[in-house]
């Protein structure tokens, strides 16, 4: 090889020199490029990630704040209950009266009429003729009390005989039949006259009392109303005890006081 050439190639190779150095710099910038290249993209990478993971977070947060929100505008708009004010009023108990015990009534005026008709003991009829009153007496002689009004009305219910009516001690005058139906109260018995089926003209009344016993004031009161009204009513000729139709049977209305009857 000559000189020239080794010139020459020496040249050559400073010229090679510079270029191969800005090419490998070019490279090392390149590749410093794609570096950041790469963790630019890493970075947004992450960046959407978080991101796309804080929004339903947001979301989350949004819907949160929108239910309070809506609440408070519910809890505006819907109109408060006013609150009720609860008086303490002082209840006074209602007075009742005492119980009346099953075979007690009501006591009433003296000589009142009360209907507490029976069906049992006596005859329909109807246009009879009226002008007698018969005057019994009677009491409980099965239960507890002799002065029963029940007590009374079942025993004749038992043996199946009646009178029109029947007046308590309190002077209450209980109507078992009506006047126009003949109850059968005298039995076997003649009045004065004569006649005898006393049942058929006839009123018969019961007085409760025992056979050693007095009546009552009231009951003569009731006693003495009940003939003013039917003397009103039927021309009366008669006003008997019991003792007076039939005596060789009968007995009462036992102790009477006839001076205190209006006969």
């Amino acid at each position: 090889m000559n000189r020239r050439n080794i010139i020459i190639i020496g040249v050559l190779c400073l010229l090679a020199v510079p270029s191969l150095y800005f090419g490998l710099k070019k490279v090392q910038e390149s590749k410093k490029t794609v570096q950041i290249s790469v963790t630019d993209l890493q970075e947004n990478n992450d960046n959407q990630q978080a991101e796309e993971e804080a929004k339903p977070i947001e979301k989350n947060i949004n819907n949160d704040n929108a239910e309070v929100a809506e609440n408070q505008e519910k809890e505006i708009a819907a109109p408060k209950t006013p609150e009720k004010i609860i008086e303490e009023k002082k209840v006074e108990p209602k007075k009742t009266n005492p119980p009346v015990p099953a075979d007690e009534e009501v006591k009433v005026e003296a000589g009142k009429i009360v209907d507490k008709l029976i069906s049992w003991g006596f005859t329909k009829s109807s246009g009879r003729t009226i002008d007698t009153v018969i005057v019994h007496s009677s009491y409980d002689a099965l239960g507890d009390d002799p002065y029963s009004v029940s007590g009374i009305i079942a025993e004749y219910k038992q043996y199946n005989v009646s009178a029109h009516y029947l007046i308590a001690r309190d002077g209450t005058a209980y109507r078992l039949v009506t006047d126009q139906n003949i109850a059968w109260h005298a039995g076997v018995s003649k009045v004065p006259d004569g006649r005898t089926n006393v049942n058929d003209f006839s009123i018969g009344i019961e007085m409760i009392n025992t056979k050693d016993g007095k009546y009552t004031d009231d009951q003569y009161a009731a006693l003495n109303s009940l003939i003013v009204t039917l003397k009103k009513k039927y021309k009366i000729k008669y006003i008997l005890g019991h003792n007076e139709i039939a005596p060789d049977r009968k007995t009462d209305p036992w102790g009477i006081e006839w001076n205190k009857v209006n006969r």
